[in-house]
């Protein structure tokens, strides 16, 4: 996906960069943005596009009158265009489809459904060859993975004199922490996450030099990112494993046996899942959210007596515990369990 060009228009700065990040994470490297739909007019008329993401709502010019703009041009009849909104009415849908829209991203967007937008973008735009960056960049995986790091650190050099990419930095901090080079290290791992804030292999690569370093409270605060992120994009697997790696840093970090908590009540393993809660609990005693956390489990397990007990428990500790008061209503009135 690194060879498409697209396009994002929206007049929400935080919505535009949430959906450029959720891109760029996925291997968009060609993302630009515009705030309205007259800009993005504008450059579409100077320069070609793999495709389109437009928010439904703007002044001035709509998301779907800028589709129709778009569908009026020849040069533009196949272009994939997408419309995002927080709901989509039948109207909406009906408008959207005789308009010529590819596809609806319904607002707030998961990874899953953007990536399944960029599939359909593929399919209507058909196989593109791989641009010189694509074909450097190959070539500098192979002397990678051939063990020739040196002529490969060249290589992903060159290509940055051309344009800096998140992967490339990745690479170019993976060859120095291998190196011993951990400081160099760092400073490409920490740009490759500037460009990029979802890329967890570059967070997690980062910890790991920071703890060669000794620096272990850096180590847990990038592990603790890593983690995170792939725990959003539900990579369990990946997740675990640097939230046990964290423990052997701080065997007292509660955040990581919550964590564990929450991936275990994922996969279905109750028992497991409270005993981690219960860890985190230990350390920190007075945090509302972990009895919460463990009412939940108690409630998958059809304890509903104890489930009473810890949510009732986290209201104590947090009246205004939006949430710890409707499962407690919910289990009190029978809707639980």
């Amino acid at each position: 996906m690194g060879d498409m060009s697209l396009l994002v228009v929206d007049d929400n700065s935080v919505a535009l960069k949430e959906l450029t990040d959720a891109l760029k994470y996925l291997g968009c490297s060609d993302v630009q943005t515009v705030n309205s739909a007259n800009e993005a007019w504008a450059m579409l008329r100077v320069k070609g596009y793999s495709g389109v993401f437009s928010v439904w709502e703007m002044p001035e010019m709509t998301g779907l009158a800028l589709l129709r703009v778009v569908r009026s041009d020849e040069k533009h009849t196949n272009l994939p265009f997408f419309l995002s909104d927080s709901a989509f009415t039948k109207s909406k849908v009906l408008e959207a489809g005789m308009a010529g829209v590819s596809g609806l991203l319904v607002r707030p967007f998961s990874l899953e459904s953007v990536k399944d937008k960029l599939a359909i973008m593929a399919e209507i735009n058909g196989e593109h060859p791989p641009s010189p960056e694509e074909v450097s960049f190959d070539k500098g995986m192979g002397l990678l993975e051939s063990g020739e790091q040196e002529r490969a650190l060249e290589v992903f050099q060159d290509i940055l004199a051309e344009g800096e990419s998140a992967e490339t930095y990745y690479n170019i901090g993976y060859i120095k922490t291998a190196q011993g080079q951990y400081q160099e290290g760092i400073k490409a791992f920490r740009k490759a996450t500037q460009l990029d804030r979802f890329f967890a292999k570059a967070y997690e690569a980062m910890g790991r030099a920071y703890r060669e370093l000794g620096e272990t409270q850096k180590a847990e605060e990038c592990l603790q990112e890593a983690a995170q992120i792939y725990m959003t994009s539900e990579k369990d697997e990946y997740a675990e494993q640097i939230l046990n790696e964290i423990l052997e840093l701080h065997p007292d970090t509660v955040n990581v046996y919550n964590s564990l908590g929450v991936l275990y009540r994922r996969r279905g393993d109750s028992a497991t899942a409270l005993a981690h809660y219960e860890k985190a609990l230990k350390i920190h005693p007075n945090t509302p959210h972990i009895y919460y956390n463990i009412g939940r489990v108690h409630v998958d397990m059809e304890n509903l007596n104890r489930a009473t007990k810890y949510f009732r428990q986290a209201l104590k500790l947090d009246p205004g515990f939006t949430e710890a008061k409707e499962a407690l209503d919910a289990v009190e009135l029978g809707q639980l369990g």
